[in-house]
């Protein structure tokens, strides 16, 4: 890449139930990434390295559920799982149930990046690296370790005290709140020559089982990028579990890839493929939300479009031609939550 790189960058802290008091604090750290984002691309990094920037803003904050920060598991630990992927290669990378990482998106993109080094012996490198052995190949590459506890925050510490205590009492109705916070965060940057990469990041479900790894770390669940005619890329948020089981990050990709209105197959897709579909059939809520870009390499423009069935749904956007980032505050009505779904997007022109 050379200096001066143009490109649009956006990002999502979650798609869940967000406090309207820190909803302006959500806002501006959307913003903060966002600048991040595009500083590193008008500096010659890639889309992949704009991507990775942007997420690492969002997972050194105590504000959101990824890296510092994360909910707790059942066992009161942080183990965070995270992904990215490069358009232009197809190559990927991802960490789970990983502990001790300040930041987990910083593993996963060496993970993808090293995916086309010949080791000896014929030997194939890893895509996908959990728990302790994750742990011991970030050392190796020299990432930045620090005691599983240092990522703990008071706040994080809080909402463990507070629901563990709900669960020991069997308070059903506390635990279907729970399951409603979930702000992974995640990014997805496309450059003015279409190359794009997407991210995400996650500190999983309040009170999850030690070891469990959700959609932030699965092939095609958590972001997807490509490049063809139109470059795509997707980062979701919302019940990893739900997102699995639609591979939802690669089907809405392939969903608005195709030549006619992006909003609109947006829209049928997560009617068809997530609220509908046969893979959720039976449960009473499916919560997820993804953040999308289709850019035309050719025109110089694209859509940027942001989906959710849940409560709420934070975005923030940055086009490297414009001095201000955007943020937004997505919501649902309370009776349509997990059973319908709002679209929203803006068009924009790289120049």
């Amino acid at each position: 890449m050379t200096d001066g790189n143009q490109g649009f960058i956006a990002v999502h802290v979650g798609a869940g139930r967000h406090s309207q008091a820190l909803k302006e604090n959500y806002q501006k750290l959307c913003q903060q990434a966002c600048k991040a984002g595009i500083q590193n691309l008008k500096t010659g990094g890639s889309s992949l390295d704009a991507v990775v920037e942007t997420v690492i803003v969002l997972e050194n904050s105590p504000l959101t559920n990824a890296g510092f920060g994360s909910n707790l598991t059942l066992e009161g630990t942080v183990e965070c799982d995270a992904s990215v992927m490069d358009g232009a290669t197809l190559q990927f990378g991802a960490v789970g149930a990983v502990s001790g990482i300040k930041n987990p998106v910083l593993l996963a993109k060496r993970i993808c990046e090293h995916q086309s080094i010949k080791i000896a012996y014929g030997r194939i490198p890893p895509s996908f690296l959990v728990g302790n052995g994750a742990h011991v190949w970030a050392q190796e590459m020299g990432i930045q370790s620090l005691p599983p506890e240092k990522l703990i925050s008071a706040k994080a510490r809080k909402i463990y005290k507070h629901y563990k205590r709900k669960i020991e009492d069997s308070t059903v109705d506390s635990y279907k709140y729970t399951k409603q916070r979930m702000d992974t965060v995640g990014a997805v940057c496309v450059d003015k020559e279409g190359n794009i990469a997407g991210a995400c990041s996650s500190g999983g479900i309040i009170l999850k089982y030690p070891g469990r790894v959700g959609q932030a770390g699965m092939w095609g669940c958590g972001t997807w990028a490509y490049k063809d005619k139109y470059s795509v890329g997707t980062s979701t948020s919302g019940c990893g579990e739900h997102l699995i089981r639609t591979l939802l990050a690669r089907t809405i990709a392939e969903a608005i890839s195709h030549n006619s209105c992006p909003i609109t197959n947006l829209y049928h897709s997560m009617k068809a493929d997530f609220i509908d579909s046969k893979f959720l059939c039976g449960l009473e809520q499916k919560l997820g939300g993804v953040i999308a870009i289709r850019y035309a390499p050719q025109e110089g423009v694209g859509d940027f479009l942001w989906s959710h069935s849940t409560n709420s749904m934070i975005i923030g956007y940055m086009n490297s031609n414009e001095q201000i980032p955007m943020s937004h505050m997505a919501v649902l009505p309370p009776h349509e939550v997990g059973k319908k779904a709002i679209v929203e997007g803006i068009c924009f022109k790289i120049t």
